[in-house]
């Protein structure tokens, strides 16, 4: 009797392992494929798609999938153009890595992310949590980074430093040098110079700031409606004047004036634009010719 109870015992506890522990390997194997997919779905260019798998794979799975599954969120984010996504998951793959490589590689992740958002200020922040001991591949990179932070703070001495550090020949820091030059005449450019040179003649700060054509539509515009203020206060009276011609000469004044300080504004931005294209030019071609010696 009591080896039937024995045999029967052993019996049961063999079908609750098997219906126990069977669907947690079933289940672990469901969640590798998952995530497998999630990798399919990057290749083929559906990141979006790819993004909802790896974020079941984190619902379901266990903390291990973390240091696999943040670092291919945070790409999906990247290449969809969601910078500020893309940093958040870089950052949690740091924090979720093992190895102090990881560690490094993630984070010049998001400082290329927060870079490409424009975010320069955090840019910086997370440049001081890259090691010292870095090679000289990635050093050169961190070099690269700075002087893309720093010119995108304005703060140029400090970028041309950075930029130097990546050129080596003579030709090509002159080079370097000619374009940080050209950036002492854009901090010429004043915006409310531009502004108060338009409110005293209309069109004027946009000839300042090189707008040329909307210069000359706000002085045709501001002179035609001046004239008929005038006409209409000579030949009706001021007071006629002033409620029908004057309000509208207002609005296109204020609107003149306002306009020539974005123009000078925006001038500033495609000159620096412009400035920062050619360093970049120099520096690439400068890395190009090391990497062929």
């Amino acid at each position: 009797m009591n080896s039937i109870k024995i045999k029967s015992s052993i019996s049961f506890i063999l079908i609750f392992s098997f219906c126990f522990f069977a669907p947690i390997q079933s289940y672990s194997q469901s969640i590798d494929q998952t995530f497998d997919f999630g990798r399919q779905l990057m290749q083929t260019n559906q990141p979006d798609k790819a993004i909802a798998a790896f974020q079941r794979v984190l619902f379901f799975g266990n903390r291990d999938f973390q240091q696999k599954v943040f670092p291919n969120i945070a790409e999906c984010y990247f290449l969809m153009g969601d910078y500020s996504s893309a940093a958040r998951y870089y950052d949690l793959a740091y924090f979720a890595a093992k190895t102090d490589t990881a560690k490094t590689n993630f984070t010049f992740k998001k400082i290329e992310s927060l870079i490409r958002e424009k975010s320069f200020l955090f840019a910086q922040v997370e440049i001081l949590n890259l090691p010292d001991d870095l090679t000289h591949s990635l050093t050169k990179k961190k070099n690269l980074y700075e002087g893309i932070i720093y010119y995108g703070l304005g703060e140029y001495e400090d970028s041309k430093g950075s930029f130097l550090n990546l050129v080596s020949e003579e030709k090509q820091k002159k080079a370097v040098l000619e374009s940080f030059s050209k950036l002492k005449k854009v901090e010429k450019i004043n915006p409310k110079k531009a502004r108060v040179m338009s409110m005293i003649i209309p069109g004027l700060g946009h000839f300042y700031a090189g707008d040329v054509r909307n210069g000359i539509n706000s002085l045709v515009l501001n002179g035609g409606f001046a004239y008929l203020t005038l006409q209409t206060m000579f030949n009706y009276s001021l007071w006629d004047a002033a409620i029908s011609i004057l309000p509208w000469y207002q609005r296109f004044h204020m609107g003149g004036y306002n306009r020539a300080e974005e123009a000078a504004h925006e001038k500033i931005r495609d000159k620096t634009g412009e400035i920062f294209e050619e360093i970049i030019v120099t520096v690439a071609s400068a890395q190009s010719s090391t990497r062929n010696k």
